[in-house]
């Protein structure tokens, strides 16, 4: 019997638990999450620009993300939230009312619902100016537009979460990203993701001035949100989801120095022997142990 992720999803947050989620950019990382307890993922926007050589602007086709979205739910057994920046527009054209682009937000949920995905995550930047969340210089597109991003694709999904993230804090300010919560919510959103807060006392304000849907907290590191917040005490301002979403830096840089390490000597035996590197026989314990693919050829 095939799990619904996205009712699995929908369940964890009605039964008020709190989930700290981990941003990925590949099945194993996930697969990863999941042995670690993890019980949901996020399909970073950041993190797989990242993987392939890209900058976080956007760049990233609905394809290529529906891809490793797919990889994923093929292997993971946890529910799967996929952030699609601006939704991913083949052209980065700013009205979300021509056919051409209705017809492109709703092709994003087709393909992502049927991937199996539990929620997408869209934002209220200008397509072609996107920017990582946590920098300075983004640009809004109107409440607006915004307003019936969120419509179009409300209306299109089946049971698929639409989390709708607001970048406002930094151009318009706290009040006017409340502001635009409340219109997003109206058109359909089922959470509500405000970026780039800039402290534990702003965080709290939201909360009590937004109640009425879960709210998704970023904690990335080396942004404006203070790196002395932690996750409990935003569950504790009553926020559902906390993300973690780029490990993979901390990644990028170990793997740096190895390489410089391998090129000075010319082999891996360093780090094999401070216990760096998994073998062959505990990589492949741990897929098998964890992938849908082989638990089901075990059963």
């Amino acid at each position: 019997m095939n799990t619904d992720y996205r009712v699995k999803f929908k369940n964890l947050l009605a039964s008020k638990k709190n989930l700290l989620v981990v941003g990925a950019s590949s099945p194993v990382e996930v697969l990863a999450m999941q042995a670690a307890g993890f019980e949901a993922a996020y399909l970073s926007g950041a993190a797989l620009s990242i993987k392939k050589g890209f900058l976080d602007e956007g760049d990233l086709s609905l394809e290529e993300v529906a891809r490793e979205a797919r990889e994923i739910m093929r292997v993971a057994d946890i529910p799967l939230i996929v952030d699609c920046d601006t939704v991913l527009l083949s052209a980065k054209t700013e009205s979300y009312k021509s056919y051409e682009e209705v017809e492109a937000i709703e092709r994003m949920v087709f393909v992502l619902e049927n991937a199996g995905v539990a929620a997408v995550q869209i934002e209220d930047q200008v397509s072609a100016k996107k920017r990582c969340g946590h920098l300075a210089g983004k640009e809004l597109i109107s409440m607006d537009d915004m307003f019936w991003k969120v419509r179009i694709a409300s209306l299109k999904k089946k049971n698929l979460a639409v989390i709708a993230r607001t970048d406002a804090r930094a151009v318009e300010g706290l009040e006017f990203a409340i502001w635009r919560a409340h219109q997003y919510i109206s058109a359909g959103a089922d959470m509500i993701f405000p970026e780039a807060l800039e402290s534990l006392e702003e965080f709290i304000e939201f909360r009590k001035a937004v109640d009425s849907v879960p709210l998704v907290a970023n904690l990335t590191t080396h942004g404006k949100t203070p790196s002395s917040i932690s996750a409990e005490h935003l569950f504790g301002a009553g926020y559902q989801i906390v993300l973690l979403p780029v490990p993979q830096r901390i990644l990028f840089k170990k793997f740096e120095e190895i390489l410089k390490e391998a090129r000075h000597y010319g082999s891996l035996t360093a780090p094999v022997m401070r216990g760096e590197m998994s073998s062959r026989d505990q990589i492949n314990d741990f897929i098998k142990k964890n992938s849908k693919v082989y638990k089901k050829t075990a059963g």
